[in-house]
């Protein structure tokens, strides 16, 4: 499968940024190292289960693999853990990644939660899906890819902070709801638009972790995006503005 589209508006993975050779030179500060039994761990997992009870209903299932998809092609989470909650309000349905902001166990990066976000796709009126449709779902084939891309590029945390909100091209085909493919078969996705009444960090055991909404767009709005920073502000702006917001609301006419 191809994960990987654009990221900004740009071609390709060129400038990717990875988490392996970050952790291998704090290795070699002589830090104490971080193992798997290390009870931070198990503080920061309890800490954003908190986060997600305080929003809405957490299904006591996460969506995982029988298979962890790094051996099958797919970017290393990591901690190698990878997997997804099922939060659920009163009008809306959240699929969370789970594992994004896992520290980097065998390595002395104690100051950082793994890559500092974990992405979400809120939907507007779906908060009574099944849990067993959910993983065949294209909402879940969405947000699934933008977690794989997060992994695959390693510092999208730090262009968060730079650059505010970042957009995305996935090659989502069929998996597209109709008229929000463009004729490539990509959808894009606008990142980091704030959530009113909701923290946009979490501060956690290793250090503080964003929870990044990942907010659909139509092909119009997508191309926009691609054209320049001031026209993401822009766009981020007048999706704010709208009575879905950071939600993904199929109904939602296109606003470029």
């Amino acid at each position: 499968m191809s994960w990987w589209k654009r990221l900004l508006g740009g071609k390709g993975a060129a400038g990717r940024e990875t988490a392996a050779p970050l952790a291998e030179t704090a290795a070699e500060a002589g830090a104490p190292v971080i193992g798997e039994d290390d009870p931070r761990i198990a503080a920061g997992h309890a800490r954003l289960d908190a986060c997600w009870r305080a929003i809405g209903a957490v299904d006591d299932d996460v969506i995982g693999y029988l298979i962890n998809p790094m051996f099958q092609g797919a970017p290393a989470w990591p901690n190698t853990r990878q997997a997804y909650r099922v939060i659920r309000t009163e009008d809306s349905l959240i699929l969370a990644s789970d594992g994004l902001a896992d520290p980097f166990v065998g390595t002395s990066m104690d100051d950082a939660s793994g890559l500092g976000l974990e992405v979400f796709l809120e939907t507007t009126g779906a908060q009574g899906r099944p849990f067993d449709d959910i993983r065949a779902s294209g909402d879940f084939a969405l947000i699934e890819m933008v977690a794989q891309n997060m992994a695959a590029h390693g510092g999208v945390a730090g262009l968060l902070d730079r650059m505010g909100v970042l957009s995305m091209a996935l090659p989502l085909g069929g998996q597209a709801p109709e008229g929000w493919a463009d004729e490539n078969g990509d959808m894009g996705v606008l990142l980091g638009l704030p959530v009113p009444g909701r923290e946009g960090r979490v501060a956690l055991p290793f250090g503080p972790v964003r929870l990044v909404a990942a907010t659909p767009l139509r092909p119009a709005e997508l191309a926009a995006a691609a054209a320049s920073g001031e026209a993401r502000a822009a766009l981020a702006a007048d999706l704010a503005a709208t009575p879905a917001g950071h939600r993904f609301d199929r109904a939602r006419q296109s606003l470029r």
